[in-house]
């Protein structure tokens, strides 16, 4: 055989998937690369906060306060601002806007929104916990090209005397609609700290978008 043909048939081989590439189904090595998986998307979920003006979040556990945050990207993936809602040691609830450009002044919330946002967080942004699947076969069809899509990108964070909770959400392909719910509520609170943002006809989201944005929308 032509050492030509050789070539094409050893990069052919080297290219192709192997089955054997991934750990096998429940095993111990699974289970590991789940649980490095799960520590990378927390830090790097985290990590995208602290770039947008937030303090880190392990820092705020130290100094036992109890804050929840929500970061928003518009549909064009243009960062458009973060919130952050605190409870206080005397129990009062407070909010403050956060970006790259600086903080607002913290805005008195009614006592009753913590409450209802723990309600609606339950037990959203724990880790999930691990479940074998099936790795890929090397013959398995290829997945269709996704369509372009463009949507609305969430991320979590949240502290609490007891533990760290840290999340995302995609509204492309993103399905866990109580996460849009959580979102939804905190950017509700931040429109409701300025008349003229209270006012839009949007939806909240988009209301935190036009009020507090420091970079002009599409």
């Amino acid at each position: 055989m032509s050492k030509f043909v050789v070539l094409p048939m050893l990069l052919a081989s080297l290219a192709a998937p192997q089955a054997d590439d991934y750990p096998p189904k429940g095993s111990a090595e699974q289970r590991a690369d789940f649980l490095r998986n799960q520590k990378y998307q927390v830090r790097f979920e985290q990590k995208l906060f602290v770039q947008a003006g937030f303090q880190p979040l392990d820092a705020v556990a130290r100094e036992h306060r109890m804050v929840k945050r929500v970061l928003f990207t518009g549909p064009w993936m243009m960062p458009v601002t973060g919130v952050e809602i605190e409870r206080l040691a005397n129990g009062s609830v407070t909010l403050r806007v956060i970006d790259r450009a600086g903080v607002t002044p913290p805005a008195m919330l009614p006592s009753g929104a913590w409450k209802r946002l723990t309600k609606l967080q339950g037990k959203l942004f724990k880790p999930e916990a691990y479940v074998p699947w099936d790795p890929p076969k090397a013959d398995d069809p290829e997945l269709p090209v996704p369509p372009v899509c463009h949507g609305w990108v969430l991320r979590f964070g949240t502290a609490d005397r007891s533990e760290l909770g840290s999340g995302s959400w995609a509204q492309c392909g993103g399905r866990d609609q109580a996460k849009v719910d959580f979102a939804t509520e905190v950017a509700r609170l931040a429109a409701s700290t300025r008349l003229d943002c209270a006012s839009v006809d949007a939806d909240w989201m988009w209301a935190v978008s036009l009020c507090f944005s420091r970079v002009p929308q599409p």
